[in-house]
């Protein structure tokens, strides 16, 4: 890790008041050359001389007032962004990012501030860290908490903040958890406009059976008319509630898989002994007076949640824990109603057999018992999937 920095505090006991919004200025130097404030002191010039402050990212629903931008010895960047669970925060941290380390390498000095300091920049700042020195969410928190004491971003930004560490420190578009995330996204918008806005026209993937260059290994056919309707890259994968719920119970978390594929004839069935097994594990342990309640904390082990963008049930394409009992996938072009209704049902585009549905807003809830929304599913027992051979086999 770097070297330790100094503690910078500057608080209405020993500067100006912004007398705009009779808020108190208040900053503090989180790590070498980058600061974390609130408005007033995004606001006062001599605070910001004092700091030697020569970058100012802001992040509110308005940007600094025109005194301040008028000033040529800064360097501004704006990111229009609501302090609410709901809000885009993720795709936001790569150019954030650069713009600090940017700054930085330059010689710069960083104020990074909303109107408080304590959700929105404090995220920012966050993100910067967990990057910086390849931190998770929890130690980058505590990291920025030992400088700033009272930061607090909302419960939808600490979980983008943990997909953005899990993902890596970036916005990897091929991870499951990213893909439903953008698509929790998109049907708050199809909610508003009732139409699927163009920003998220990229959700609907090409045709899987119309595309001939390097074509998935592994298919998913209509049952009826074998038409191919989804490759092994569009699959959702889910962990099954019960399985997420035993594990939480023990302390564990779903251990990363060895396998290379998502669904094989190896581990399709053996998940299936599996899920079987634990169903007779739970009944064995109620029959011993051990009851599995489905409230209080499997509420919050559920993962779906109106106000939270990120779906903790949502797990890697690799996951060797991934529910089998039925195939979420992302929207496709065979699907002509995705864009523009909230719910449906899903036909083969050769033979018009009813192969699923979707809904944008309310999702759909597994037999597993674990809910995903938005859901665009597939019925088992209306689709079957085959491996490269079977399909050479076909072809020829």
């Amino acid at each position: 890790m770097a070297k330790q920095v100094a503690e910078v505090e500057i608080h209405a006991s020993d500067s100006l008041k912004n007398d705009a919004d009779d808020l108190d200025i208040s900053v503090d130097l989180i790590d070498d050359g980058l600061f974390l404030g609130n408005l007033a002191c995004a606001r006062d010039h001599k605070t910001l001389e004092k700091l030697k402050i020569t970058h100012i990212l802001t992040l509110d629903l308005v940007p600094l007032p025109r005194t301040v931008l008028d000033r040529h010895t800064f360097t501004f960047k704006f990111v229009k962004l609501a302090d609410i669970p709901k809000e885009d925060l993720i795709t936001q941290l790569p150019t954030c990012n650069e713009f600090i380390k940017e700054a930085i390498a330059n010689g710069g000095t960083v104020l990074v501030h909303c109107y408080f300091g304590v959700s929105r920049s404090a995220a920012i700042v966050i993100g910067y860290i967990m990057e910086k020195y390849c931190l998770c969410y929890e130690d980058a928190f505590v990291l920025v908490k030992s400088k700033r004491r009272f930061i607090g971003p909302n419960v939808g930004f600490v979980a983008q903040l943990k997909l953005f560490g899990h993902m890596g420190y970036q916005l990897n578009r091929d991870d499951p958890r990213f893909k439903q995330f953008r698509l929790k996204m998109a049907g708050q918008k199809l909610k508003q406009v009732k139409i699927l806005p163009q920003l998220f026209a990229d959700l609907v993937k090409p045709d899987p059976g119309l595309v001939r260059e390097r074509p998935d290994p592994i298919v998913y056919r209509c049952k009826k008319c074998r038409r191919i309707v989804a490759g092994q890259s569009n699959i959702i994968p889910h962990i099954p509630k019960q399985v997420k719920i035993e594990l939480a119970k023990k302390g564990m978390r779903p251990p990363p898989s060895t396998l290379t594929g998502l669904t094989c004839a190896e581990n399709g069935q053996l998940l299936i002994d599996k899920l079987k097994s634990l169903a007779c594990q739970i009944i064995e342990d109620k029959d011993c007076g051990v009851t599995v309640h489905d409230d209080g904390p499997s509420q919050v082990l559920d993962g779906y949640n109106e106000e939270n963008m990120v779906d903790a049930c949502i797990t890697r394409a690799d996951a060797v824990e991934a529910c089998r009992l039925m195939w979420f996938v992302e929207p496709m072009a065979w699907m002509p109603d995705v864009t523009r209704e909230p719910s449906g049902k899903l036909h083969c585009p050769k033979c018009n057999n009813k192969i699923g549905s979707f809904s944008w807003l309310m999702g759909c809830k597994c037999p597993c018992g674990q809910k995903v929304a938005p859901a665009f599913y597939l019925v088992p027992s209306k689709v079957e999937w085959s491996n490269i051979v079977q399909n050479v086999q076909v072809t020829l």
